[in-house]
């Protein structure tokens, strides 16, 4: 016997779907209720965040010839790139030599390598 899906209102489906709607019916009407006893007109005033931040302390200079990897000359970063091209720096130092000529200091990890370049990106030792 073949379900009889062309006739949702017939006698003999009526005692499914008027129970089932006014069930419907009722839920929404409960909930329209409950939306109405928990309803508040205006929302409560919120609380300001005040920040209060320590005062900026000044940057410690380093004493022994560090720089920032943003300091390295475009030269010796460039030399460093070709020679080291798979290694990051991880620290340089600026070392100024009594004639007055600076040379750089980089070191890196993986193995633990430290560089040294001349001002215009000569290299002068690796250790």
């Amino acid at each position: 016997m073949s379900k009889d899906r062309a006739r949702p209102f017939s006698r003999k489906h009526r005692r499914y779907w008027i129970p089932v709607t006014g069930g419907m019916l009722l839920i929404g009407l409960l909930n329209l209720g409950v939306g109405f006893c928990a309803y508040k007109p205006a929302p409560p005033e919120p609380e300001r965040i005040t920040l209060t931040l320590p005062p900026p302390t000044p940057a410690a200079r380093p004493t022994d010839g560090s720089i920032g990897l943003g300091s390295i000359p475009g030269q010796v970063m460039r030399a460093f790139a070709v020679k080291y091209p798979r290694h990051v720096p991880s620290r340089a130092k600026k070392l100024v030599a009594a004639d007055g000529s600076a040379t750089f200091e980089i070191s890196f990890i993986a193995p633990a390598t430290t560089v040294v370049y001349r001002e215009d990106g000569t290299f002068v030792s690796e250790r």
